[in-house]
């Protein structure tokens, strides 16, 4: 995707471009991750398709929520036109999240958005959701493009149980990039969500969203 457009006429300003699932402040994110690994090129993807058997491109839908994001139908709107360009013919379906979750929970999509927060600031929650193959405890409960790796799955079961801290920042790191190298998701950005107050109020803005009264001060 270029990462200027994107910027400041869909997001005005509001996303941050990235290359991998989680956000600088989770446990497991490393700089080089959260590059982009490639730009969007048009002659490139058109190549990749003729390679793929589809020198005609094909068609598909994607489906994205409407409601739940910041600027999530515009999200969409630009992502239906690049593939489009570059073969990929494709059709846009909108919902209230509502119908969009459940949509893609009962596998009745081909392609779609979702944002994925992590609220224990460790990519554990995000590699076990997301990446896992679907298994106990919540192994895969969100995997709904039903990918399947041997080296994820013992990757993530192996965080799971691992109590050295170095090792299993390691194991983070490489769960993450082979999420990438094997293109399980697409990471579009990091979402920016801004906080308005009076000039006499401060208070932290936390990277999970929640105020936090005991760090709210009225002068």
């Amino acid at each position: 995707m270029p990462e200027l457009p994107e910027v400041e006429t869909v997001m005005r300003g509001l996303g941050k471009p990235t290359g991998t699932m989680i956000a600088p402040m989770v446990n497991g994110w490393t700089k080089e991750l959260g590059a982009r690994a490639s730009k969007y090129d048009v002659n490139a993807a058109k190549k990749l398709l003729a390679d793929a058997g589809y020198p005609q491109g094909f068609e598909l839908t994607l489906d994205c929520p409407n409601d739940r994001y910041v600027n999530d139908e515009a999200i969409c709107q630009a992502v239906t036109a690049m593939w489009t360009r570059i073969g990929v013919k494709t059709r846009l379906q909108t919902n209230p999240m509502s119908i969009h979750s459940a949509k893609i929970q009962k596998f009745d999509v081909s392609a779609y958005m979702l944002g994925w927060g992590v609220p224990t600031f460790d990519a554990l929650y995000s590699l076990q959701s997301l990446t896992r193959s679907v298994g106990q405890g919540g192994d895969g409960n969100y995997n709904v493009g039903r990918y399947k790796n041997e080296r994820m799955d013992y990757l993530v079961d192996r965080i799971k149980a691992e109590t050295d801290a170095p090792v299993r920042a390691r194991m983070l790191t490489e769960a993450l990039q082979l999420s990438n190298d094997t293109v399980s998701h697409i990471p579009l950005h990091d979402q920016v969500i801004p906080w308005a107050m009076k000039k006499n109020v401060e208070m932290i803005h936390r990277a999970d969203n929640r105020v936090d009264m005991r760090a709210v001060k009225v002068n």
